[in-house]
């Protein structure tokens, strides 16, 4: 039975205008070591791939493939800056942090580990010029969790780098959103702080903002072509936050996020879907206008709704075709002097039904994990065979549903770590570098060790063995088992080389040659990245 989560008592730290509400860490936090540094135990080790050490994700409830979603599971991982060592220190993550891919049976397909000194969220898929293409953002932060910097990375098939985009005009990527449509335009949230007046808020005069919009870039030119600026359309007086009032002068200097924008969906008709965690609600806005066309949710909701569908500081609202919206309720948690306050409700995914003429809602579903609140982060998607995935963002966890309710699958990350969002997604990898292989020695045996970081058409594995390049024979032969298979040999070679094949026996692609007395020598030159 799982208990409930103590992060939300432990939490210190938490993303400011990125990912959270404003923090506080303690002093012996802020001295760290870079903010990405990760510990190996309870990381995957790889012979073939040294460098490479994802977490080791724990499956607490399995299910049958068959009634899972087709696809992979995308995360990124980072750590949970609110959780300590005893002496206060900053828990090292485990494993690297970034963008991982996983089957369902938590083995990982491809692993692009980021720099110590950065953070890596919101991995996803997307159709970049009409090809699939995997994104994420990937950018600098405070201790204390502030976006210094943010830029979104785009890779092919091959995953090279065929876009990357980051803030004009001041503005900063937060991680939240980064979505393509039309081929090559980029939908964003961004942020600036300003200076402003905040006496009529309960704050000081010359306090400071964290003002936010939604917009849309040319990927191909890195061009700003659209901003839609909150604080031009939403009055402050709507905000669920305050500023740090007048008593508290070191908290007035720091920026009032006062709308937190959290989600972005382009639609047709020049329309876009925007959440606002400070502010309790989504706003349908017309681009070409400005306006706002309804508001779901807040003080000044267009939709009446009842008790059981309310929502708050919420996270990746979607409007679906069919009328129906769906986001993931946090339910949680207001902030205060010494952190998060308690739950104001169940944290839950919900999906709502909307009727635009009679304007109002009603509750459809609702999908949660019994003793989880959460208190930043998280995403509810609605898959094709009406299964629903949620990541619960600041904490460890996601799962999927059936459309009734039933949780199928349950995973849970290693503590400090946690991922912003989790999807599932449909995808092909067919890297441009090679397999990566390893071979050691014990005794008169010698095991083959056998990967290719991002290869999703790998069935088999053949190995060749000989006294030199020119006289390599088939020796083994092998089913794929996992990111890395090991293959016992019963004699040994003075070289070898490795064959991926897919599942109708062709060669996808060899790789160079290795030897025992080298098992590192052969590895891609970027770690499956480049």
């Amino acid at each position: 039975m799982r208990q409930p989560s103590p992060l939300l008592t432990r939490l210190t730290a938490a993303f400011v205008a990125g990912v959270c509400a404003s923090a506080v860490v303690a002093a012996s936090a802020q001295a760290a070591a870079p903010i990405g540094a990760y510990v190996r135990t309870g990381a995957w080790r790889y012979v073939s791939q040294p460098r490479l050490a994802p977490p080791k994700i724990k499956v607490r409830k399995a299910a049958k493939s068959k009634q899972l979603a087709p696809g992979y599971f995308l995360i990124s991982n980072f750590k949970n800056l609110g959780i300590t060592e005893p002496n206060g220190s900053p828990a090292p993550m485990v494993g690297q942090g970034g963008p991982v891919m996983y089957d369902n049976k938590m083995q990982p397909v491809w692993i692009h580990g980021v720099p110590d000194n950065v953070y890596s969220l919101n991995f996803r898929t997307q159709t970049y010029n009409g090809k699939p293409a995997l994104s994420w953002w990937e950018g600098n932060l405070t201790p204390t969790g502030v976006t210094l910097s943010g830029t979104d990375y785009v890779v092919n098939q091959n995953y090279r780098i065929v876009a990357k985009l980051t803030g004009q005009d001041g503005w900063v990527f937060s991680p939240h959103e980064f979505v393509i449509t039309g081929g090559h335009f980029a939908w964003v949230t961004a942020y600036k702080n300003m200076p402003m007046d905040l006496v009529p808020y309960g704050g000081v005069l010359d306090g400071t903002l964290t003002d936010t919009a939604v917009q849309e870039y040319d990927l191909n030119t890195g061009h700003l072509v659209y901003s839609w600026d909150a604080v031009d359309h939403i009055p402050l007086s709507e905000s669920e936050t305050k500023p740090p009032p007048p008593a508290n002068p070191a908290a007035a200097s720091t920026g009032w996020d006062a709308f937190h924008l959290n989600a972005v969906q382009p639609l047709s008709g020049g329309r876009f879907l925007a959440s606002m965690r400070s502010m309790w609600a989504a706003y349908l806005v017309d681009q070409s206008t400005g306006n706002i066309i309804w508001t779901l949710g807040g003080k000044a909701s267009t939709f009446s709704v009842p008790s059981n569908a309310t929502f708050q500081w919420q996270h990746d609202v979607q409007l679906h075709n069919n009328g129906t919206v769906s986001m993931f309720d946090n339910g949680c948690c207001g902030f205060g002097a010494k952190g998060f306050l308690p739950p104001n409700g169940p944290t839950r995914g919900l999906v709502l039904q909307m009727n635009t003429s009679a304007r109002a809602v009603t509750l459809v579903s609702q999908y949660s994990l019994p003793g989880v609140s959460v208190g930043s982060q998280g995403d509810t998607e609605l898959l094709p065979n009406g299964n629903v995935l949620l990541g619960f963002g600041q904490q460890p966890y996601f799962a999927e549903y059936t459309k009734a309710g039933t949780l199928l699958f349950e995973a849970q990350l290693p503590s400090p770590d946690e991922s912003y969002r989790a999807f599932v997604e449909r995808w092909t990898g067919k890297p441009l570098y090679g397999p990566s292989a390893a071979a050691q020695k014990k005794g008169s045996r010698t095991t083959v060790y056998a990967s290719w970081n991002g290869a999703t058409n790998v069935a088999r594995w053949r190995v060749l063995g000989g006294r030199d390049v020119r006289h390599l024979a088939i020796v083994a032969t092998r089913a794929k088992n996992g990111f890395e298979t090991s293959i016992s040999l019963k004699g040994s070679y003075r070289a070898y080389k490795l064959v991926a094949l897919d599942s109708k026996g062709h060669v996808l692609k060899r790789s160079g040659v290795f030897h025992t007395s080298k098992p590192k020598a052969h590895h891609p030159p970027a770690g499956g990245f480049y």
